[in-house]
């Protein structure tokens, strides 16, 4: 995948989005099997472990048949059958394992990938002969045996090939791609950053230590820097990759090889301190040329301890501390120090100038403007906050003030002054709303990167968003104020498109201290063992944060009197495996509990008596196979069980008094049945894959604004679509028929898996952006007519599609049925289509179809549709018919010479050798068919593959 110029949100979103189509596919390939196997087509989980892949080999279908054939005789079939399960099954394990960490970012190494294509070949050489079987054209007994034997003992020779016990190799998908960071201020910055790139073209140069006042630019400065040697790596002027970790404070030395192994998609969790460092070690040796960027540094360390390189080969060490004595601990005979120095006082005014924008006071209080500046002591951040916070003095004397108020703090030490000034600019907000939901992002770790979506969500849950009359619109408000907190650089944007964010550890260190003076107990991230101890739990307590810990379990003696206490977030403590019942006894106020991602296996019977709780958060507890009645939280509004394998029951109440508004259970195996028509009050509800819901018992829930679920037929699914309550849906995601719900990653989505269309046709909602169809029956076309009554999809819909998958449709021929007149724009909203195993399909799309239709098409990925000749070719009457091309030339006669075409510029890339591998294309001269600078188009196992663009008719 070309990883180059995508931003952290694209990257987290993409890697994110494919996860989880692929753990879907992996169901519907089983399923298919029997057309064909390839081990390039299985795919793993992206759950921790890959499944068990079960190769197809077309033998179990056929079994019988062979058996009839044989009578029991040949022993020579029945031994190579045997043995290609047997291998087959070993591809399958590899190839997930392969797959899976290719996720990640890795790449299978050479070794594995010839192995693989090896058993591709055997594959297909057995399957020839099961065909022949199979077609009647020979029995058994006329197929050679000399030929059976030889594809038997290729199948031994693979059995008994050892391949390396490391499937994968890093790729480092993600290593080269730039940050997005703010503009260097100042001579001496600009002078830095070319006197550390230069350091790093020195040979004599392996360690570089940048050392600096918190606050005055040094992440900045090395974010520049790698960048820089981004685009030199991605320019080809030299080959290289640079890494970059942010340590965090009070990381120990196997806390950093964990931060450092995740940059080089590298699995060491288990392994002692020696040998991941011997395995970290490796991994850069590997590497022609690396740079490891290791930003805020507290404490020093011992660089072989860690598994570092330094001295060696092309290994660079660049990192940045505010402790110059961190610097000189690590220092060696290779070694270059480098002190980050102020701002200028001209500097200065310039970077606060800027931060402030147009300001009409300026004319009027410009004297004592620079005064203000000057007090931030030349701290980039301190000049951008106190000038942002500034934006809205309007007057001489709020200048004046402000002014007084600064010089007044009196201190003389940097990293005493940059606090100070930061809570002088929070102090200066005037929306209380803002603070507060600025404060609760101290309660998660320090570096730790906020999901927009998933920090509104808890602001909501705090209350931090009451009187805004419902769900939607605080979403919105809550999204409007993330994009402030950016604005204001409270919050630092991790993507171009405020997807996500990071806060700088000063601004996090001030927002701790001011949350402790309102009753915050901030310990996040600090890799605690125990809760704090008894002196740290106080009746003033309101909010307690302890996420993100080593908490292993809290014992019956704890019992923390907090009256007060609101919220208490224990998530991330996955070794807490137990929580003493008196630990909830004194805590009649707590309205939020949050244990996800935790390792308790029972739930308190006290937490019944919590009667003020709204949300009760146990997503993720994998162990987790009891939680205590909920029939006395008549407060309770939210729930989350999603991922609880083990809860085999809901909690006992459900149905009562409680007035739940917002249920999440995707991934729990508990039944829905029977409970649903009691929630009345839902106006969210997520469903695990594996209950199957029944239209009528969701036209009960009038009040419902987001669904996740599966529907069990078309008919049910048709019935609810009709109703009112369907229509009142803001955000849906169904799957109709017995498949895995999958998330698109869109607003409005449906899937439907082995649905009988020719039986029920579906009526596809006019709204949806997101569609899927695999292993339907009954599908030639998505548009067939222009009537909208008589076609799958109306064109008014299809116009509204993002997002389009089809896999598995046997019959399909095509999007749009020959003669059918496609508007302009029909299709200008698509952003993504895969098509996987549609056979049907010779030529994609039409002339016709690509002009000034597909100009936002980002993602084209074609795959085992073994027909297929051409991605643009045809006119509008090519109907895509059989003309009598043999279908068993598919599987055996890939090298066939009848390309004909004369002058296409694609011809010599395959030449009419069809692709049995995936093949990814990036090229200019698509956008004239595919103008969006993002198009990538991806092509795989494509036997009778001719070319992408045909010759135009006409």
């Amino acid at each position: 995948m070309c990883a180059v110029g995508l931003t952290g949100g694209q990257r987290t979103q993409t890697l994110k989005w494919e996860a989880a189509r692929k753990f879907r596919l992996l169901s519907s390939r089983r399923r298919r099997s029997q057309l064909h196997f390839s081990p390039e087509n299985t795919v793993a989980s992206n759950h921790l472990t890959p499944h068990r892949y079960k190769a197809p080999t077309m033998l179990k279908k056929i079994e019988g048949f062979l058996g009839y054939q044989n009578n029991g005789t040949d022993e020579e079939l029945e031994k190579m059958r045997s043995k290609a399960e047997a291998l087959f099954a070993r591809a399958g394990d590899i190839t997930g394992e392969v797959k899976k960490a290719e996720l990640n970012g890795c790449k299978r190494k050479l070794e594995v990938e010839n192995w693989l294509q090896k058993v591709e070949n055997v594959s297909k050489k057995k399957q020839c002969i099961e065909d022949k079987v199979l077609g009647g054209a020979s029995s058994s007994r006329t197929v050679p045996n000399v030929r059976v034997a030889e594809i038997t003992k290729e199948i031994d020779e693979l059995l008994q090939h050892s391949l390396p016990r490391e499937l994968t190799f890093s790729g480092d998908a993600f290593s080269n791609v730039p940050f997005v960071t703010g503009s260097l201020k100042g001579h001496l910055f600009e002078e830095n950053r070319k006197r550390i790139l230069s350091l790093l073209d020195d040979d004599d140069v392996a360690t570089i230590g940048i050392h600096g006042a918190g606050g005055i630019g040094k992440t900045t400065l090395v974010t520049h820097v790698r960048n820089g040697l981004c685009e030199k790596f991605n320019n080809g002027r030299c080959s290289g990759n640079v890494y970059f970790v942010t340590v965090s404070h009070g990381l120990t030395v196997s806390g950093l090889q964990l931060k450092i192994a995740k940059e080089l998609v590298l699995k060491i969790e288990g392994e002692d301190e020696k040998k991941a460092a011997a395995m970290i070690h490796c991994a850069f040796k590997e590497r022609n040329y690396s740079v490891l960027i290791l930003d805020d540094l507290w404490e020093s360390f011992r660089p072989s301890d860690v598994g570092l390189p330094v001295g060696e080969g092309g290994f660079k060490l660049l990192l940045t501390t505010r402790n110059k004595r961190v610097c000189h601990e690590i220092n060696n005979e290779k070694s270059r120090i480098i002190e980050v120095e102020c701002l200028s006082d001209d500097e200065s005014w310039d970077l606060f100038t800027e931060k402030l924008g147009d300001s009409a006071i300026l004319s009027q209080a410009g004297d004592i403007a620079r005064k203000v500046a000057k007090e931030c002591g030349g701290l980039p951040l301190a000049l951008e906050h106190i000038a942002i916070s500034m934006r809205a003095a309007d007057t001489v004397k709020e200048w004046r003030t402000v002014l007084d108020d600064m010089s007044s703090m009196r201190l003389n030490v940097m990293e005493d002054k940059v606090l100070p000034l930061l809570r002088y600019s929070y102090d200066r907000l005037r929306d209380q709303r803002l603070k507060d939901c600025f404060l609760y992002c101290s309660f998660f770790p320090e570096d730790h990167c906020y999901d927009r979506t998933e920090l509104v969500d808890s602001w909501i849950r705090e209350g931090l968003l009451d009187g805004i009359e419902n769900r939607e619109r605080q979403r919105d408000k809550g999204f409007t104020i993330f994009k402030e907190l950016i604005n204001l650089s409270l919050l630092k944007a991790d993507d171009n498109e405020y997807m996500s964010a990071k806060m700088h550890d000063l601004v996090r260190e001030m927002a701790v201290k001011v949350g402790k003076e309102k009753g915050f107990l901030i310990r996040a991230g600090e890799m605690m063992r125990d809760i704090p101890g008894e002196r740290e739990w106080n009746e003033d307590l309101c909010k307690v944060s302890l996420m993100n810990n080593h908490i292993g379990s809290i014992s019956p003696d704890v019992a923390p009197r907090c009256p007060n206490l609101s919220t208490l977030l224990l998530s991330t403590n996955y070794t807490l495996t137990s929580i003493s019942s008196l630990f909830f006894s004194l805590m009649d106020g707590l309205c939020v509990l949050d244990l996800s991602w935790t390792g308790i296996e029972k739930l308190s019977d006290r937490v019944s008596n919590l009667k003020n709780l709204t949300a009760l958060l146990l997503s993720h507890c994998d162990r987790l196979n009891y939680v205590p009645s909920v029939s006395m939280l008549g407060k309770l509004r939210e729930m989350d069980i999603s991922c609880c394998e083990e809860l085999r029951d809901f909690p006992h109440g459900m149905e009562g008094p409680v007035n739940l508004k917002f249920l999440h259970c995707f991934g729990c195996p508990a039944p829905v049945s029977g409970i649903l028509s009691g929630l009345s009050h839902l106006e969210e509800l997520t469903l695990c894959d594996s209950s199957e819901v029944k239209g009528q018992d969701l036209m009960k829930l009038m009040h419902l604004k987001r669904l996740t679920c599966r529907i069990r037929n078309v008919s049910e699914f048709n019935e609810y679509v009709m109703s009112q309550c369907f229509a009142s849906l803001h955000q849906y995601n169904l799957t109709v028929g017995p498949g895995r719900l999958d998330d698109y990653f869109v607003m409005r989505s449906v899937e439907f898996v082995e649905c009988r269309f020719e039986e029920d046709s579906p009526i596809v909602p006019g709204n949806v952006e997101g569609l899927g169809l695999d292993m339907c029956s009954g599908v030639e076309y998505l548009v067939s007519s222009a009537s909208p009554d008589s076609t799958l999809i109306p064109l008014q819909t299809l116009g509204n599609l993002v997002q389009l998958f089809l896999d598995g449709l046997e019959n399909f021929k095509g999007l749009i049925k020959p003669g059918v007149a496609l508007p302009p724009g029909s299709l200008s909203n698509l952003k993504r289509i895969w098509i996987e195993v549609c056979h049907g399909i010779r030529k994609l799309f039409t002339w016709s179809m690509v002009r000034g239709n597909l100009q936002n098409l980002e993602d084209l990925r074609i795959s085992e549709c073994l027909r297929l000749e051409e991605v643009i070719g045809g006119s509008d009457s090519d109907n895509n018919d059989d003309d009598g091309d043999e279908y068993r030339d598919d599987y055996g006669c890939l090298d066939s010479d009848n390309n004909d075409d004369d002058g296409d510029e694609y011809r010599d890339d395959y030449g009419g050798l069809g692709i049995s591998r995936e093949v990814i294309i990036k090229d200019e001269r698509l956008s004239i068919y595919f103008p969006s600078t993002a198009f990538t188009l991806r092509l795989e196992w494509l036997p009778n593959f001719k070319r992408v663009i045909g010759r135009q008719n006409g």
